[in-house]
């Protein structure tokens, strides 16, 4: 095979790879719909008395996935919004009243940008969103 062939296949395969994330991207607000749903449904998992440990894994693993599929398909809010809750869990215990209302925030910030498909950075609103979880998180 020369090189021209080899370009070509190349093309091909990127061809078809934008065209992969294409169709992903459109199913993908369905996907963070689903994802927030099950947040939530974590977090009212505290009331029914699961381990607040159990619930921030949870969360966690949760929030990482959300945090690497969002800027995949275009929702980079959701990425920063993801990361920040991800980062917040993974780097302490989260067991005040305090911290785990930070927790929910970041849940309640999911749905709001689920909800209503905010799409890239969310422009101002985004920014103001981000400097606010800066400022709970620090």
């Amino acid at each position: 095979m020369g090189k021209v062939e080899k370009a070509m296949d190349f093309e091909a395969m990127v061809a078809q790879a934008e065209a992969a994330v294409a169709a992903l991207s459109a199913s993908y607000r369905e996907q963070l719909v689903a994802d927030v749903e099950t947040l939530s449904e974590i977090w009212a998992s505290l009331e029914q008395g699961t381990s607040v440990n159990d619930v921030m894994s949870q969360l966690q693993s949760l929030a990482h996935n959300i945090k690497g599929q969002g800027g995949s398909f275009g929702y980079d809010l959701v990425t920063s919004v993801g990361a920040s809750l991800c980062d917040y869990i993974r780097s302490g215990e989260r067991r005040s009243v305090d911290e785990l209302n930070i927790v929910h925030v970041h849940i309640k910030i999911l749905k709001m940008i689920a909800e209503n498909d905010i799409s890239g950075t969310g422009g101002d609103t985004g920014a103001r969103i981000i400097a606010k979880l800066v400022a709970l998180t620090k």
